[in-house]
């Protein structure tokens, strides 16, 4: 009985990370899921998002080369960890954690209501 409280006080959580450099992305991966694994967490190991890519035009000039112009790219990239199950301390090792500025980690957490 004691154990089935426990368990509906264990939310789960979806960490998802984004970032256009993908060698930074997977360094802040491997950040989180150190610490995840060090507290004692139980995860589904990180998931590959499909790449969302943007592209730009732009004229080179204003006014008589319209058609001369330029195409930029933009790709995002991103990466979903689900926690299962965590413990009290996880979210501060998570909290405390240093992560670069180019990496976006949202948080979502989920409550079972079974």
């Amino acid at each position: 009985m004691a154990t089935k409280a426990k368990k509906e006080d264990n939310p789960k959580y979806r960490i998802k990370l984004r970032s256009y450099d993908v060698r930074m992305l997977e360094a802040s991966l491997t950040k989180v899921v150190w610490v995840l694994v060090k507290s004692g967490a139980d995860i589904k190991w990180p998931i590959p998002l499909p790449k969302k890519k943007k592209k730009y035009t732009v004229l080179k000039s204003n006014f008589v080369y319209k058609d001369a112009r330029e195409q930029f790219e933009r790709i995002t990239y991103g990466r979903i960890v689900d926690v299962v199950s965590a413990w009290g301390k996880t979210m501060e090792y998570l909290q405390s954690l240093s992560i670069p500025v180019w990496v976006s980690v949202d948080v979502k957490v989920f409550q079972d209501k079974e």
